[in-house]
């Protein structure tokens, strides 16, 4: 019977390329979101807030709620394009950053299009980037308690 044995525990083999990789998908799926949000916006939640019943606080202002809904989508988006590139740990790195970036869009709202959807690249491809790098060491239960607190202290550090 053949046996394996890991003989290095630090890290998972994954290298730079396939860093980048991630990286740069990282900043694809930050201009997905913003077409999303946009879509789901202007054609769904104005479609069904602004409509037969009026809910004041969504027809003014549908962006949060229609960000969120495409942090889901790009979310799910990220892990099968993870999955086809290879990438180490997918779900980890496309979980995390969807916390992370949770309210995007509204913290890019009232900002001009173009600078919102620079901001939405930048963001997404630098949490990509570095739950991609945290990902890559072997123990899985480090990586998600190291992952978990990352995105605890960043999210603490937005509201103050």
């Amino acid at each position: 019977m053949a046996q394996v044995v890991i003989t290095d525990q630090q890290a998972v083999a994954e290298s730079w390329a396939m860093w980048v990789r991630t990286v740069i998908l990282g900043a694809s799926v930050g201009l997905v979101f913003w077409i999303l949000t946009v879509l789901i916006g202007r054609y769904i939640i104005e479609a069904l807030a602004c409509g037969p019943v009026l809910n004041a606080a969504l027809c003014a202002d549908p962006k949060p709620l229609a960000g969120n809904i495409a942090t889901i989508l790009v979310a799910v988006l990220g892990v099968v394009a993870m999955v086809r590139i290879g990438a180490a740990r997918p779900i980890i790195v496309a979980v995390a950053a969807a916390a992370l970036v949770w309210d995007l869009a509204a913290w890019t709202n009232g900002l001009f299009w173009l600078e919102a959807i620079a901001w939405s690249i930048i963001i997404y491809a630098l949490a990509y980037a570095l739950f991609a790098w945290i990902t890559r060491y072997a123990i899985l239960w480090a990586t998600i308690v190291i992952s978990l607190l990352i995105i605890l202290i960043i999210r603490i550090a937005l509201v103050l």
